[in-house]
């Protein structure tokens, strides 16, 4: 063995290379580690780095992914409202147009019959468009404005309310309720100004739905996730702070334990050979 030298039933032990290569393998050791972490880009490799630091930045990290989660269901959540909003914004401008041809349609003056059946020709067609709106609008094969459909998000929904020409509109005179889809042709809506209230009452029903998707998105789903967005920020800095590598710090211990290996290994051989020349003088 190095650093033992055995005579009869004497021994003795070369101390110095003993601890030479104690300390070898220590800075060896330790240059290894520090070349780890340098690599990696993580001051916390295994447990044994750091067990507490492990335990915190695992915490922090499993805090993360339910932040993440909540972040795509809010993203999620959101675009379904700009959907939405995008096609209750087209049913508006199609009911602005057909209340302009209610009105005109309501000045029996100067306006023949022809035109005025021209213009219920448009009527119908808008209001079409309008129920096919209402049915095709749909997000991740959800139907958006059928009545069906909720915009839910970090524990708050909102129902979406259908914009269908069955459902809009609904406007009490006498005993009967009215909606946007009896001034249809062969509707039951007989007058003008009748026909001129629906269809107001109509775009008053879009655009209150359009305001409180807006508002729903703006004040729930955006200010979460501003908040959610702040809190990843502070998240992210402290598992940085806890696991990341402080490269100028441990370039300079790599330097120091290599530094220091290659010192051990120079005494360890300086001591190997005193030994060697000992021993052939104590033979010669």
């Amino acid at each position: 063995m190095i650093g033992k030298i055995g005579f009869g039933s004497s021994s003795s032990f070369n101390i110095g290379s003993l601890h030479a290569q104690r300390a070898m393998r220590m800075n060896a050791l330790a240059f290894d580690q520090s070349l780890n972490k340098l690599a990696t880009g993580l001051r916390i490799n295994r447990g044994v780095d750091d067990p507490a630091g492990l335990i915190a930045s695992e915490n922090l990290r499993a805090t993360l992914a339910a932040l993440d989660a909540e972040t795509n269901a809010n993203v999620r959540a959101s675009n379904i409202a700009s959907t939405a909003d995008g096609a209750l914004s087209q049913v508006s401008g199609l009911l602005t147009e057909a209340k302009t041809l209610v009105n005109a349609n309501a000045n029996e003056a100067g306006i023949s019959a022809e035109e005025k059946a021209a213009n219920q020709l448009q009527i119908d067609s808008i209001l079409s468009t309008v129920d096919r709106l209402s049915n095709g609008t749909s997000f991740g094969g959800q139907k958006l404005l059928t009545g069906n459909a909720t915009i839910a998000a970090s524990g708050k929904s909102l129902a979406i309310s259908s914009s269908s020409t069955g459902s809009i509109g609904k406007t009490v005179d006498g005993s009967t309720t009215y909606t946007l889809a009896d001034l249809k042709t062969g509707g039951d809506v007989s007058t003008a100004a009748l026909a001129s209230k629906v269809i107001e009452q109509a775009i008053t029903d879009v655009s209150t739905q359009r305001a409180k998707i807006g508002a729903f998105d703006k004040n729930t789903l955006q200010t979460r996730l501003a908040t959610i967005e702040t809190s990843r920020e502070q998240m992210l800095s402290a598992v940085s702070m806890i696991r990341d590598t402080d490269y100028a710090m441990e370039v300079s211990r790599a330097a120091r334990y290599d530094l220091l290996k290659q010192s051990s290994i120079l005494m360890l051989n300086k001591s190997n050979r005193k030994t060697l020349i000992s021993t052939f003088s104590v033979l010669a």
